[in-house]
């Protein structure tokens, strides 16, 4: 058996993640998990094959994997829409000492799975999300996300472009509204 937090913990890359983290999102948000589907509310297309949605699973020694951490990307146009990140609320109390160390020292398990996804969701200018969570955003600032002019509208840049094609980005989405 694997042992120490970085072989307990995995991030996995989903089309519809439901099965795994439905109870997790609902404990978070006390809304139901946001399916991948054409028309989910958004004033955008959705179709499902622009969602890609991570979960992060702990395996504890017993043997039992726990889905511990959610996050959802859609992609539009040139640029991704992040949402619903979270994480399972007694997580963290429930880690041995030694593995709430590691886990801390490498920013936890929000910023893992947003440094998992960068490594796959990069063919983009930009990534962006809206945060209004005071914890999140210090998590979301170490992964790169900066404030825009729009009240809680985040962006991570991927690519140097123009400050004018930014603000052009940065309008576009902020016209979808919140995600």
């Amino acid at each position: 058996m694997t042992s120490g937090f970085d072989a307990r913990l995995r991030v996995q890359r989903f089309d519809n993640a439901a099965a795994y983290a439905s109870d997790l999102f609902f404990e978070s948000f006390a809304i139901d998990f946001p399916v991948p589907r054409d028309n989910c509310g958004l004033s955008i297309p959705t179709p499902p094959e622009n969602w890609h949605q991570y979960v992060a699973f702990y395996a504890w020694p017993d043997g039992r994997e726990e889905a511990v951490g959610f996050c959802n990307w859609i992609r539009h146009d040139n640029v991704y829409l992040e949402g619903g990140m979270c994480v399972r609320r007694t997580f963290y109390r429930r880690l041995p000492r030694a593995e709430w160390a590691r886990c801390r020292a490498r920013g936890g398990v929000a910023q893992i799975m947003m440094e998992t996804a960068a490594t796959e969701l990069n063919d983009c200018p930009a990534w962006f999300g809206y945060c209004g969570d005071r914890k999140a955003s210090i998590v979301d600032a170490r992964v790169g996300f900066e404030p825009t002019p729009y009240r809680y509208l985040i962006v991570k840049w991927f690519r140097q472009l123009p400050p004018a094609e930014r603000t052009r980005l940065i309008d576009a989405v902020a016209g979808i509204g919140p995600f």
